[in-house]
């Protein structure tokens, strides 16, 4: 029996197990009956020590001398903690452990130990006497952990922004109103629409420095400021003399909100466009609140915006042109041109086009669809809603500058559509082209230099000159620096090269169909089965189809384009 063999030493803080030798050994001491032992002691709440035990049950087995000296087999232990610093340095966590028969933390400690580890700033003290009370309540090595110090976050700068001071016409005419979206009253529009000369039309508010932060550690953390922007003067609109943060309009007009600032233009407000009206051909801005009729020609200095249809007419700004509604032509039988044409020399906004010619330096954005159009678009095409949940670019030619993104692309039944994409990947390659052959004849100017160097130190000494010393070395330098140079040019189109194929790719977001043809740097690839949602990219060798999910109804070993 173990209360046999144990007894506290001298101080009442260890149990130590010891055998006499008129004492026999019980074989069958089973170190879990030392718990017993322990409340029979008055020291349950004292910490059993394994290795003890064991080594007492060992050296009695084997009758070893050692289970006359004693072994210390439970411990009293006091409450002991731990601090803990989150790897951002922005918390400080402190996990306490239950007294053993011992005494719960004492603060003086705590506080002694938090200075030891460096922790300085955000400490609530609070927390600290939660700690100190759970230590008393606490079972024998049981644990709690508690936060006690907390940094402060950076508030980095807010960027700078510019606020329009005045309505965007834009969005006026496009509001819905009545339960039907591409109504406008253009009885009280032409009232609204308008500033004076001094109006202010917009104000750029500075960006924040931010507020600084520490971590537990005292560390300062520095905020980031936020970015500035400019503001600039447009067309018709100066910087106020007196605020260099307010864009004062210079003349009375239309105000048009753009990127960093506003234009205030002269502006046409007209119901339709008709054999009525006549040609339109306007040195501003054109508003129509209904449809550009058959055979009727619009062209603007500024933008146009529509809010119904443009029908087998031409249209034409410099600016971008908006449609409510939709954009409609007719293939000519004989020549196969379009009836319709509509060219911006920013970005195209409509609704649908079908059978057009459209033309954009910019953008061009179609919510439903695209059908049988000749498009040229400088950078992105977009045949898609907000959502991405309807959006069909199917029939006729696309040629895109940047990227295409589109819900569907082609149609059941095999229509024939023809896609290129990035088509501004030759101009690039031929700029890269440009900058190898420049590199290569740096590379020979070295190689020149260098030759050129060998064979004046081939000679004697008393047969060069210093000076033809030291102008050999600066050709040399010289062909070495641009040779540095033409290189570091090659080598950042190519990484400007490799980030834009990249980024412009045709993506589908739900289905591609068959007879669809997509071109890129002169290569090709027509699709001749459906395919799910997909990415076609091009890595200036192939091009390449990318399934962007469900690619579980591939069957193996199919390939996704036929070329």
């Amino acid at each position: 029996m173990w209360k046999d063999f144990i007894k506290l030493d001298n101080e009442n803080s260890k149990v130590i197990a010891r055998m006499s030798e008129e004492q026999t050994f019980d074989s069958a001491l089973d170190k879990r009956a030392l718990k017993d032992a322990l409340q029979e002691l008055e020291v349950a709440d004292y910490c059993p020590l394994d290795d003890g035990i064991e080594k007492f049950i060992n050296a009695g087995l084997a009758g070893d001398a050692g289970v006359y000296q004693g072994f210390v087999v439970a411990e009293k232990r006091n409450a002991t903690f731990e601090i803990t610093i989150s790897p951002n340095q922005m918390q400080a966590s402190m996990t306490v452990t239950g007294a053993y028969g011992g005494s719960a933390l004492v603060a003086d400690e705590m506080v002694k130990a938090i200075s030891a580890v460096g922790i300085k700033k955000g400490i609530h003290k609070p927390s600290l006497k939660k700690i100190l009370i759970a230590s008393k309540s606490l079972k024998p090595g049981a644990t709690f952990t508690q936060p006690f110090a907390q940094g402060k976050k950076v508030e980095d700068g807010k960027n700078a922004y510019l606020k329009p001071l005045i309505k965007d016409v834009m969005k006026r005419v496009l509001a819905p109103k009545d339960n039907d979206a591409f109504k406008i009253d253009m009885r009280d529009f032409g009232s609204t629409i308008t500033v004076e000369e001094n109006d202010p039309v917009m104000e750029r508010l500075s960006a924040t420095p931010g507020h600084e932060g520490f971590n537990v550690l005292g560390e300062i953390l520095s905020p980031t400021p936020g970015d500035d922007v400019i503001l600039e003067a447009g067309n018709g609109t100066h910087i106020s003399p007196d605020n260099p943060n307010i864009l004062l309009a210079s003349t009375s007009g239309m105000p048009i909100i753009r990127n960093n600032t506003v234009d205030v233009e002269q502006a046409l407000c007209l119901n339709n466009v008709s054999v009525a009206t006549g040609h339109v051909k306007f040195k501003g801005s054109v508003i129509v609140a209904g449809d550009v009729e058959p055979g009727m020609i619009v062209r603007a200095t500024g933008d146009v915006t529509i809010g119904g249809f443009i029908e087998s007419a031409d249209v034409q700004a410099q600016g971008s042109i908006t449609v409510v509604k939709g954009i409609i032509g007719h293939s000519d039988k004989d020549d196969g041109s379009k009836t319709c044409v509509v060219k911006a020399g920013g970005a195209i906004k409509a609704n649908y086009a079908q059978y057009a010619e459209l033309q954009a330096n910019h953008d061009i954005y179609l919510t439903v669809h695209s059908m049988g159009n000749d498009i040229k678009c400088g950078d992105n095409l977009y045949v898609t809603d907000e959502q991405g949940t309807q959006g069909t670019l199917s029939g006729g030619v696309a040629k895109v500058g940047g990227k295409v993104v589109c819900y569907q692309l082609g149609v059941e039944g095999d229509t024939a559509t023809a896609l290129e994409a990035y088509a501004k990947f030759s101009v690039q390659k031929a700029r890269l082209a440009k900058q190898k052959a420049m590199y290569v004849k740096a590379q020979e100017a070295t190689m020149e230099a260098v030759r050129k160097e060998l064979v004046v130190k081939k000679r004697d000494k008393s047969e060069r000159s210093q000076e033809e010393v030291e102008r050999i070395e600066h050709e040399k330098k010289i062909a070495n620096e641009q040779m540095e140079k033409a290189k570091l040019a090659v080598d950042t189109t190519n990484e400007q090269l490799d980030a834009l194929l990249k980024e412009n790719t045709v993506e589908i977001t739900n289905k591609v169909f068959t007879h669809v043809t997509i071109y890129f740097g002169g290569e090709k690839v027509t699709t001749k089965r459906v395919h799910g949602p997909s990415i076609f990219y091009f890595n200036q060798y192939e091009i390449q189809c990318e399934a962007k999910m469900n690619t579980d109804d591939i069957p193996e070993g199919e390939e996704s384009i036929s070329i």
